[in-house]
């Protein structure tokens, strides 16, 4: 597994960020972007979030049935779906990263969750 465990997302962040300023001294630049982009896409740094996400989902969507437009539903649904999809690699091929990159553009092109679904309880 990658060396984000035990690390906050702000922690990463600031790595991330310190290693971005470094870059054009370091002439390995492209290993550190892809170490850096391999700990961001780790089923250790994605993996609850995206599992809390597939949970609220649901609940929401039942709750919210006749109040959003059929449009964002659906797309909401296919967003929902590609989460599954997601939380699934993660299960059965966790370092899977080609397959995780593709499905996070997918999620991406569905648009934002909503506002409920994104915020902590």
């Amino acid at each position: 597994a990658g060396g984000v465990e035990g690390l906050s997302e702000e922690e990463v962040m600031k790595q991330f960020t310190e290693s971005l300023a470094g870059m054009d001294k370091d002439p390995n630049m492209e290993g550190v972007m892809e170490k850096m982009m391999g700990q961001l896409l780790s089923k250790d740094f994605l993996y609850e979030p995206l599992t809390e996400m597939a949970s609220k989902y649901p609940p929401w969507l039942t709750e919210n049935e006749g109040r959003i437009p059929a449009e964002d539903r659906d797309r909401y649904r296919k967003q929902l779906g590609v989460i599954q999809q997601i939380v699934e690699v993660f299960d059965r091929e966790p370092d899977d990263t080609d397959k995780v990159v593709v499905l996070l553009q997918e999620m991406q092109a569905c648009g934002q969750p909503p506002p409920q679904i994104m915020k902590d309880d």
